[in-house]
């Protein structure tokens, strides 16, 4: 999912929860928020007895496990757009499973792709609340502030999601394009003053033509 933030270049993305799900404007098309695959922490999934452990995502961390087919068929379903298909889905676990994390996440997903950003918004946060050390969630929910143009309000909640996983790359990554977007701000609003410093144009000048920042977009994950 991509939003854009105020007049600044566009950012990178709240798979993304937090953010879930994250950046391009409101009015985009929803074929537009698919740039990561990047997949939840599985919580309800268990190993299959007799399967060999698998090897850890960093040294230190818990083993991942293994993701249950109607997960992947859900990610699937959402990543060839066939929304309708995968609201069946959903549901019907959440049925069964109406306090499921990654089922919620997952409606949250659908939700923010379909342009349902309120509901987007309000599951993402639930889960942030049900489930503070899901860290999937802070992010793909700053996307969506993102998207409204509250980037302080996205800021902390991807501080939040770094804090709870150190190792979260994406997160990192978005969390410094936010930091950027706020230094474009903050530069603008200094060209703006009386008798600005020479090196404040310079400085934004540098950061509105490279491309690495220009291009750049806010990754969710699913």
């Amino acid at each position: 999912m991509h939003f854009i933030g105020n007049s600044s270049p566009p950012l990178k993305a709240l798979s993304g929860a937090f953010l879930l799900m994250l950046v391009t404007a409101a009015a985009d098309a929803p074929s537009a928020h698919a740039q990561a695959m990047i997949s939840p922490p599985d919580i309800t999934s268990q190993v299959t007895p007799g399967q060999p452990p698998r090897t850890g995502l960093m040294p230190g961390r818990p083993m991942a496990p293994l993701v249950s087919p109607d997960i992947t068929e859900a990610r699937e379903l959402l990543s060839q757009q066939k929304w309708s298909e995968a609201g069946i889905l959903i549901e019907s676990r959440l049925a069964k499973k109406p306090r499921d994390p990654q089922w919620r996440f997952l409606q949250g997903v659908l939700f923010a792709e379909t342009g349902r950003r309120a509901e987007a918004i309000s599951t993402f946060e639930l889960l942030t609340e049900d489930f503070p050390e899901l860290a999937e969630s802070y992010n793909n929910l700053a996307a969506l502030y993102v998207e409204q143009r509250e980037l302080n309000r996205a800021r902390l909640l991807l501080e939040r999601a770094v804090q709870n996983r150190p190792d979260y790359a994406l997160a990192h990554e978005n969390l410094g394009d936010i930091f950027t977007q706020l230094a474009i701000q903050a530069y603008e609003r200094a060209a703006k003053s009386n008798q600005p410093a020479p090196s404040v144009q310079l400085k934004l000048d540098y950061l509105l033509k490279t491309p690495a920042i220009r291009g750049v977009r806010i990754t969710t994950n699913r």
